[in-house]
């Protein structure tokens, strides 16, 4: 799968209203649309971004991918049932994401 931009995100959201599981396990998701998936897919119960690389999108200025999630995700994130991470430094699953 490509990367999970907020076109991505927003198509999702349009189409699948009623989504209740979605795996988007080792991509590169941007803070922007994982924030559209968790407020807009109202009926999700379990997200699973094990081994994503999750970037912070700013028009002006290059990628920057984030160590840990901030606490405005959390806090949407919060809601569901499962919300399944790892963006370790030493986990051979994010390091082979970050290097594909």
């Amino acid at each position: 799968m490509g990367p999970c931009d907020m076109l991505f995100a927003s198509t999702l959201a349009s189409f699948f209203p009623n989504l209740e599981v979605l795996s988007l396990r080792c991509t590169v998701l941007s803070k922007p649309a994982l924030a559209i998936i968790l407020e807009e897919l109202k009926k999700l119960k379990a997200v699973n971004i094990y081994h994503c690389i999750i970037t912070e999108d700013h028009p002006l200025e290059p990628m920057r991918i984030l160590i840990e999630l901030d606490e405005s995700i959390l806090e949407k994130a919060s809601r569901l049932d499962k919300f399944l991470t790892c963006m370790s430094d030493s986990c051979i699953m994010c390091q082979r994401t970050l290097n594909d």
